[in-house]
């Protein structure tokens, strides 16, 4: 009896063990499903969030394109933006695509961004077959402009909302709803029927077909006939260059353009292989708070070309970016300004101290240049800028095109109807209109978009 009574409790011990441990595997498989089940959620949410992300950015390029839109006036630059045009808006439909919207209600978006490029790529192939632009065309291109501003604002309040936790995309944010019940939110769905509505009176346009460049590779033509120098004289010329003593080589790229590879902390050099110029450097230290100005950060930016011999380079233009100022310089040849040679030279506004250098642009195209013949003066180039522009200054300059190849322009600084500042370039052989860029200025720098 004692026995059985023995036996009876260690299966009872065993049946609650084996119960036990059932209920904790169960729990624990409930909580990994969970989890499973809120990551997925959470990477959903993540792709919305990112789609929404990248409509905006390419409907604010095709705002900014077809604000250049408005001042072409020859075949080559009308193609050159229609091309860009027909990119961005293909990437913006794929963008729409992949958000969570009843593609029913946002059938005057979608023609928009369908039909926008197809447009300016009718207007290009007409110019350049020898007809011009009409001014109901016009009219046209800038009611188009009106339409991607008033759309890129509205996508950026949407962003705004759903940082702020007013504009609810996917199914995850009900722990956040559930924190702030009395935060009003939205659905995606209902900030597109409010763009849609803007499209009420969207003209109804005719094109003839996409259009598409190739863009080329090409190799380094500042080290094309260098020597190779040892792997101990670009730690050298590392070491000199940055002023970070404690460099090591730590491995070496090759490619298009081969280069030893030196690390510290926070600290990555590389020095080409060939003639041994500083590729690029950059210090990833915490920058402090800023105890020199634009002004002097320039000067100093300035001194660090100086001091490796780059002389003749002209400061363009400046970004503003987590305590530093990166400056861009281009090289000139006879007061000829060569935009394809740029050196970008970063200074930390802390201390003024050199923390990013990248001279790429340089090392891959910079070489001595045979110009052309200049066949049309800069009273014809003037002749060829649009009568909406004012110019304010002009300059010769060599600009690079999107297929690597290289023009001699006449630079025309302009100011335009909205005080808006336009940089137009105009062939010196042709007299077509090449590149048509526009200044931003604020707090942050000046950027040519």
């Amino acid at each position: 009896m004692s026995r059985l009574r023995k036996l009876g409790r260690r299966s009872l011990v065993r049946i609650i063990s084996y119960t036990v441990a059932l209920v904790v595997v169960l729990a624990a498989t409930s909580i990994t499903s969970y989890a499973l089940a809120r990551n997925y959620r959470t990477t959903i949410e993540y792709n919305y969030q990112r789609a929404l992300n990248q409509l905006a950015e390419y409907v604010g390029s095709l705002r900014t394109t077809l604000d250049k839109g408005q001042y072409a006036t020859t075949p080559k630059q009308l193609q050159g933006l229609s091309t860009k045009l027909w990119q961005d808006s293909g990437y913006a439909k794929t963008a729409l695509e992949q958000l969570p919207i009843d593609f029913t209600e946002i059938s005057s978006t979608n023609k928009f961004l369908s039909q926008v490029g197809n447009f300016c790529m009718s207007l290009a192939n007409r110019v350049s077959e020898g007809s011009s632009i009409s001014d109901e065309e016009l009219e046209t291109l800038d009611k188009l402009a009106d339409y991607a501003a008033n759309l890129s604002d509205r996508l950026s309040k949407m962003i705004s909302d759903l940082e702020s936790g007013r504009l609810h995309l996917g199914e995850v944010k009900k722990t956040f709803l559930k924190q702030n019940k009395k935060q009003e939110t939205t659905n995606v769905d209902s900030g597109f029927k409010e763009i849609e509505e803007s499209f009420a009176d969207y003209p109804t346009m005719i094109y003839d077909g996409p259009f598409s460049d190739h863009i080329l590779q090409q190799k380094p033509k500042l080290t094309e006939k260098k020597e190779q120098i040892s792997v101990e004289k670009a730690l050298e010329i590392a070491k000199k260059v940055t002023g970070v003593k404690e460099l090591k080589h730590s491995g070496e790229t090759n490619g298009n353009l081969p280069t030893y590879d030196f690390t510290a902390e926070n600290v990555r050099v590389t020095v080409t292989k060939h003639g041994g110029y500083v590729d690029h450097f950059l210090n990833s230290r915490q920058i402090g708070e800023a105890t020199i100005s634009y002004e002097e950060a320039i000067k100093r930016a300035q001194k660090v070309l100086e001091d490796e011999g780059f002389t003749g380079f002209k400061y363009s233009y400046y970004s503003f970016n987590n305590g530093v100022l990166t400056v861009n310089f281009a090289a000139t040849q006879n007061g000829i300004i060569l935009y394809p040679d740029l050196i970008k030279v970063g200074i930390a506004l802390d201390d003024g101290s050199l923390v990013a250098y990248d001279a790429k642009g340089y090392i891959m195209n910079h070489t001595n240049r045979d110009f052309p013949e200049i066949k049309v003066s800069e009273s014809q180039a003037r002749n060829i800028i649009s009568k909406r522009l004012k110019i304010k200054s002009h300059s010769l300059a060599l600009i690079p095109t999107e297929g690597l190849s290289e023009r001699l322009c006449h630079e025309f600084s302009c100011t335009g109807e909205k005080d808006e500042q336009i940089l137009v370039y105009v062939n010196v052989e042709t007299g077509m209109e090449e590149q048509i860029l526009i200044l931003i200025k604020d707090e942050m720098g000046v950027l040519a978009i």
